[in-house]
């Protein structure tokens, strides 16, 4: 039985193929959907991170990016509920996106994990790793890979 779905989102026509999969896997289960956007990481280096004209500027970006999260999930949300779903909750993530929707998904007892992928060929995807290949190997949940 489907009773929670999660689906990570960066507003790119894959993970927006995922929402409305998933958005519609939540209407047809009567299942919670929880879209989920991961800020990655910038690191800085350490003597950077002392000046302090950089330390507004790391702001600024956090700002920014938060901005454009809340965007995207706001986005997300509505195309999910154009797919039907119900109970539909969003969230922000940072780090790493395969180890943040594992830990979100984990943390929130998730069972179906949807994302997209781009799909990049093989090569490609052994030099660069893949996000969706990542998440399917090391979830604790079911996963759909939505190409």
């Amino acid at each position: 039985m489907i009773k929670k779905i999660l689906v990570a989102t960066d507003a790119s026509a894959a993970s927006n193929r995922a929402v409305s999969m998933a958005a519609h896997m939540a209407a047809c289960h009567e299942a919670d959907l929880l879209i989920l956007h991961v800020i990655r990481d910038m690191q800085l280096p350490a003597l950077m991170k002392k000046a302090p004209e950089l330390e507004e500027f790391a702001n600024t970006r956090e700002n920014i990016l938060r901005q454009v999260a809340e965007t995207i999930l706001q986005e997300a949300e509505v195309r999910a509920k154009k797919e039907g779903a119900k109970k539909i909750q969003t969230a922000i993530g940072s780090g790493d996106p395969a180890s943040s929707v594992i830990g979100f998904a984990k943390r929130r007892n998730i069972d179906t994990i949807v994302v997209g992928t781009r799909g990049l060929g093989k090569f490609k995807e052994i030099l660069m790793g893949s996000v969706s290949r990542k998440i399917a190997n090391n979830a604790g949940a079911n996963c759909f890979i939505i190409r």
